[in-house]
């Protein structure tokens, strides 16, 4: 299949008739499914925003004081968007693959490999927008609460934006889906890549470096973006030039790893 007919595969019904599948699956056991990963980045948020914003002074943010409860709420809306795709991409899909042998039953259908791929992308994006919702009604209550200052009626953009980013991180995931030999192989793109990725991405604390290699490979990051734009969003009102950037490094990522992703998982399902 031509890189085109790969990348079309995004809007064959056939890419939705999967993702169709994975949210049905979902809907039957929702709860136990949303609830425990939904609530990491809550307590994230009562552990190191409400516990730590005591003890740190509040700073300058675009010409505007901002205390770290306020820094941080924007951040656990960014690293959401990045964790649920990403592990969802991970984990479930490769238990999809290589356990439930799901994989093989859809091909098995006129459904075609870039289709699986493009539904596996789909529906973790998807989840990452659940979970943002999730985080962005805890900050609306806190907001409410006076324990954060934010913008609330920017919190309703905040699902549509990790949309955008998380269809990236669900395809750079599924590369390492698709070549892993067994699921304890997880732990290397888990603890050497996600979690590198979501800390220095301007989530928990902010990173400026001075070094222009550094700073190019910033700008490349989407996660980075994310937390910025959410961030400008819900101080500001205003993303700046970081919703651009969201959307170019989005692209950047999602293009070239889609591609990568269907060539190796060809290899690993069709043995092509």
């Amino acid at each position: 299949m031509s890189t085109l007919s790969s990348l079309s595969a995004v809007a064959d019904w056939r890419s939705w008739a999967v993702f169709r599948r994975n949210m049905l699956v979902f809907a039957r056991h929702w709860r136990t499914a949303v609830i425990p990963p939904a609530m990491e980045p809550v307590i994230f948020f009562l552990a190191f925003g409400l516990g730590f914003s005591g003890f740190i002074e509040d700073f300058t943010y675009r010409g505007i004081d901002l205390n770290y409860a306020t820094y941080i709420s924007a951040g656990l809306i960014a690293y959401t968007g990045f964790g649920t795709p990403y592990y969802e991409a991970l984990y479930s899909a490769y238990f999809r693959m290589f356990y439930q042998k799901t994989w093989d039953g859809i091909l098995a259908t006129q459904v075609e490999l870039p289709n699986v791929v493009w539904g596996e992308i789909l529906w973790a994006a998807a989840r990452g927008t659940v979970n943002i919702s999730i985080v962005a009604l805890t900050v609306a209550v806190f907001g409410a609460l006076g324990l954060v200052d934010v913008r609330p009626q920017f919190l309703v953009f905040m699902p549509f934006l990790g949309f955008i980013a998380g269809c990236a991180f669900a395809s750079f995931a599924l590369i390492f889906t698709a070549i892993v030999p067994a699921i304890d192989h997880m732990n290397y793109p888990v603890f050497l890549i996600g979690w590198p990725l979501g800390l220095v991405s301007n989530t928990f604390f902010p990173v400026e470096p001075e070094n222009p290699t550094l700073a190019a490979l910033m700008e490349l990051n989407p996660i980075y973006h994310l937390a910025e734009c959410a961030r400008g969003l819900l101080v500001l009102g205003d993303p700046g030039s970081h919703l651009l950037g969201l959307l170019g490094s989005s692209v950047l990522w999602l293009v070239p790893s889609t591609l990568l992703a269907v060539r190796l998982t060809r290899r690993r399902v069709l043995g092509d």
